[in-house]
């Protein structure tokens, strides 16, 4: 498929229109390859209809149903009005030409697996019992019965798997062009012609497009989404920088190393291509599990034909099916787990993703932005000279940091604005990247920044002052220092806090039994462990790379646990790929939130309401398993012995496969957490 290299936005497109179809277990574009996966079942699509999907090129966002769905809600209305039809008295021909079309989609079906697999499947026993009892002339009971059948494929449709998204294309878009050195001057090229050893030129503001060293210049660097450091970081002259990330201030000459899908972002987008994408619903066991009964139905209708002569005892055999049950049942469950997630504010994209959750024993969180808030926050606000109050110290800092882009400067604005303290007016600036501003303040000079920046400034940090941003630093927390005329006169720190619902939501884990959790961080150790200490997390990886987090993932996998993981940047990517189920937050990244099999629309409070859902939504599967096979196996014995006939035999089965899809339906009384 050469025009996804020319048009690689078309990947996400394409495998959210195969996903959505019924029979298309999983699908996955390589946008570099130019070659597009598709695993399916024979009995359910066939190699045509899929290359009919492609070439239709159906949008995402048109909404319109599939070949599939299609052809079931059409299957649905014909079986419908041939029953009403029938019950009203209509012309036989008129009736049955309806059943007939209604029941073409079961008799394809039913080809197929025979044709494609050479194994009877569900649908040739249910096509074989509609068969005669239209040759019957029995058309309410065949009618009833092609109505369940194409009601189940209709909502089985609606319950597949949304797409994962164009990746590729999302992180190439995030650095299409930057400015090139070329002798003298500058030239603006797209991200594709520059060439390792080129020397980019990245202003604030600008992401950076390639890996690469820094020649000269100093600035100040956003690497959250890739590293998950929660505060920029200072790079100079010999530093390494990397695509994806954001130049916040200053100026940067970069000697390019690495471009394109050689980058470290790059490389992010190799791990999700050859993720594993599994099969995505939930329906699909409780059919195999039907599909291996339709042998030995088969066998005792045709050895009670034989040893009795009775067409109407094997038809009975026949019509108690456990699958028509089965497949309405189980993705109703799913549709109405799945419609009670998003009164919860979490969507999640298909039944797999509950049937993984509910069986997840571990959890694997992203630090910044998952388990804290992502952005810092003043913690600490100490006067260090008499003269002068706490609210000095904030509304004297805030003077200078007003209006700068800085995540300190914004903390110590927004905590001078929730303590009340009035900003005063700032004159003359001046502002050194990633070390402090000295501003004019009230007719004094006023310094804020780092103690090697108040030297430089000769000013004296005393050894109170200093105690002060060691014990932060023990906290996890960074510390700036104010000084006024040359005067030392307080201390503030700040850092990335944890969310306020974090530790509940990690008990209230624990509490339904999911206790091993799990920290992993691209921030240093020491804040790591600070935050763990907060939240009641014993483990804590620090430091890591994303290609880490994914091994990770798959070590804990290897060593036969089931892992979620909550993340919320592009750095969280790979591990959300290759976890069992993946969870993000609605704030996180792009590329975050279309790996995610779960997304969560408020807050983490969701992750043990969606916990909830999905165990429910699994034992109410169980149940509809007995709900349909008891009374399926009681008529069964009924009907060989000739104790219920054909209208009997449709009565219990359908009453049975009524039964269980109402009771699917329960997950949508959940309310509020309440449980149905």
């Amino acid at each position: 498929m050469p025009g996804l290299r020319s048009e690689p936005q078309l990947a996400g497109q394409l495998v959210a229109t195969l996903c959505r179809q019924v029979g298309v277990v999983s699908a996955r574009a390589s946008v570099p390859n130019a070659s597009l996966v598709v695993d399916y079942e024979p009995a359910s699509v066939s190699v045509s209809d899929i290359v009919h999907m492609l070439r239709a090129g159906v949008p995402l966002e048109s909404g319109r149903a599939g070949p599939t769905q299609q052809a079931s809600r059409g299957a649905l209305v014909c079986g419908g009005l041939a029953l009403g039809l029938s019950l009203l008295g209509a012309p036989t021909l008129l009736s049955g030409a309806l059943l007939a079309a209604s029941a073409v989609p079961v008799l394809v079906r039913a080809a197929a697996s025979l044709r494609e697999e050479r194994k009877l499947s569900a649908d040739a026993l249910d096509a074989t019992a509609i068969s005669i009892l239209l040759a019957r002339g029995d058309i309410a009971a065949a009618a009833l019965s092609a109505s369940l059948i194409a009601g189940g494929e209709y909502i089985r449709a609606l319950t597949a798997r949304r797409s994962h998204g164009a990746l590729t294309s999302l992180l190439a878009a995030q650095g299409r062009s930057a400015w090139v050195l070329r002798g003298r001057r500058k030239e603006r090229l797209a991200a594709e012609l520059i060439q390792p050893g080129d020397v980019v030129v990245t202003y604030p503001g600008e992401l950076l497009v390639v890996d690469g060293t820094v020649l000269r210049g100093r600035a100040l660097v956003d690497q959250k989404t890739l590293t998950g450091e929660s505060v920029p970081v200072l790079k100079a002259a010999g530093a390494t920088v990397y695509a994806s990330t954001v130049v916040t201030d200053g100026k940067l000459y970069v000697r390019a190393q690495a471009v394109g899908a050689r980058t470290r972002a790059g490389l992010i987008v190799q791990l999700l291509e050859d993720a594993p994408l599994h099969d995505t619903r939930l329906a699909n066991y409780a059919r195999r599990y039907a599909d291996r009964l339709v042998v030995p139905t088969f066998a005792l209708a045709g050895g009670l034909l034989l040893v009795t002569g009775d067409v109407a005892r094997a038809v009975s055999v026949l019509i108690i099916d456990f699958a028509t049950g089965i497949r309405v049942s189980a993705p109703t469950t799913v549709l109405a787990a799945m419609t009670a997630a998003v009164h919860a504010d979490i969507l999640v994209k298909g039944g797999r993703a509950f049937e993984q959750l509910a069986a997840v024993d571990t959890l694997v969180f992203d630090k910044t932005g998952t388990l804290t808030e992502g952005r810092p926050r003043v913690t600490q606000v100490r006067a260090l000279d008499p003269s002068v109050t706490r609210d000095d110290v904030l509304r004297i800092a805030a003077g200078a940091e007003q209006r700068l882009s800085h995540p300190a400067a914004e903390a110590i604005v927004h905590a001078a604005q929730r303590a009340g303290v009035s900003v005063p007016e700032r004159g003359d600036l001046h502002f050194a990247v990633g070390l402090g501003v000295r501003a004019e303040i009230d007719a004094s000079i006023v310094h804020v920044g780092s103690p090697r920046y108040l030297a430089r400034q000769q000013v004296q940090v005393t050894a109170e002052a200093q105690r002060v941003a060691d014990e932060a630093g023990l906290r996890g927390a960074s510390t700036v220092f104010v000084a006024r005329d040359g005067r030392l006169l307080g201390a503030i720190c700040y850092a990335d806090v944890p969310r306020t619902e974090a530790r509940s939501v990690i008990n209230s884990l624990r509490a339904r039994g999911i206790e091993h959790c799990v920290m992993v961080t691209g921030d240093n150790a020491r804040v790591a462990q600070h935050v763990a200490h907060q939240l009641g997390i014993h483990q804590v990886e620090a430091e890591v790379f994303p290609e880490r987090k994914a091994e990770i993932v798959r070590e804990l996998q290897a060593r036969g646990r089931v892992v979620g993981v909550v993340g919320d940047g592009i750095n969280d990517s790979p591990a959300l790929a290759y976890a069992d189920v993946s969870i993000s937050l609605k704030a996180a990244s792009e590329v975050a939130r279309e790996t995610a099999d779960i997304v969560l629309h408020g807050d983490l409070n969701g992750l043990p309401v969606a916990v909830d859902i999905a165990r429910d939504a699994l034992g109410v599967i169980r149940q509809n398993l007995m709900i349909v096979g008891a009374p399926n196996a009681a008529g069964m014995l009924l009907a060989a012995t000739g104790v219920v006939g054909p209208v009997g035999a449709t009565a219990l089965n359908n009453g049975s496969n009524v039964a269980a899809a109402l009771n699917g339906l329960r997950p949508l009384l959940r309310r509020n957490g309440q449980e149905a």
